[in-house]
């Protein structure tokens, strides 16, 4: 009676489960999810920055220039002491 019981569980165990094939597919749309980013609308290779763009990269650029000049000669007067 055992066995009848357990083969019956087995059963619907087998028949609820999913199969092998799903969990690949699962897993390989989650993996390619994390890994490939959308295609951009201008391809890099293609792209020309316009003068908006540029002028914000160089007045970023501006500000990292002057704080390192500010902490290089605060630097280099205590270095050399005047």
């Amino acid at each position: 009676m055992a066995s009848a019981a357990a083969k019956m569980f087995l059963r619907r165990a087998a028949a609820k489960a999913p199969s092998p094939l799903a969990f690949a597919r699962r897993d390989f749309a989650a993996v390619t999810a994390r890994t490939k980013s959308a295609a951009p609308e201008t391809p890099l290779m293609h792209y020309t920055a316009t003068q908006a763009a540029t002028s914000s990269i160089n007045h970023r650029i501006l500000w990292v220039n002057i704080t390192f000049l500010i902490l290089v000669a605060d630097a280099g007067s205590a270095v050399i002491d005047l």
